[in-house]
């Protein structure tokens, strides 16, 4: 748990309300590629995060358009993805065979995998895109709120405590 000193300010409740208002306006926006369906969003978003997180940190795969490769992706067994949303067993099921019929999500041994194919499409590429922008103005809100993350906004006046 984060405590506070008697030299920084509290703006837990300021930052709490920052990130999660762009939360629902990403989920919102990202829904757009599965037909405004905000749980399908979510789940499929489960499936690729958890294919990859190995990578997070890797420069090979750093940029928009430098993708990891099939072969990189670790498939996703269902339990691992239940732990992960926790849901109803006939929502989750519902929605994974949809993703797999519309291509979203292949099963292979050992799981569910988003196919590297699936992130070349306009509508993802302009998705992720528009993530990473709300992410800035997410990162610029929490600045003029006062949030400091760490030594490296040292150039940042609302961060210094």
């Amino acid at each position: 748990m984060t405590t506070i000193t008697d030299s920084t300010t509290d703006n837990r409740r300021a930052i709490v309300r920052i990130v999660a208002a762009e939360l629902v306006r990403n989920a919102t926006a990202m829904a757009k590629v599965h037909d405004n369906d905000v749980i399908e969003y979510i789940v499929f978003t489960a499936i690729w995060v958890l294919n990859s997180q190995h990578l997070i940190g890797d420069p090979r795969f750093a940029e928009l358009r430098t993708l990891p490769p099939n072969s990189a992706r670790r498939p996703v067994a269902i339990a691992d993805l239940k732990r992960t949303i926790p849901m109803p067993d006939e929502i989750l099921l519902t929605y994974l065979e949809r993703l797999i019929e519309r291509g979203f999500v292949e099963k292979v041994a050992g799981g569910l995998v988003v196919p590297t194919a699936v992130f070349t499409e306009p509508g993802m590429l302009k998705g992720a895109n528009e993530l990473y922008d709300r992410i800035v103005v997410m990162v610029q809100a929490m600045r003029a709120a006062g949030f400091a993350f760490g030594d490296h906004d040292a150039d940042n006046p609302a961060a210094a405590g």
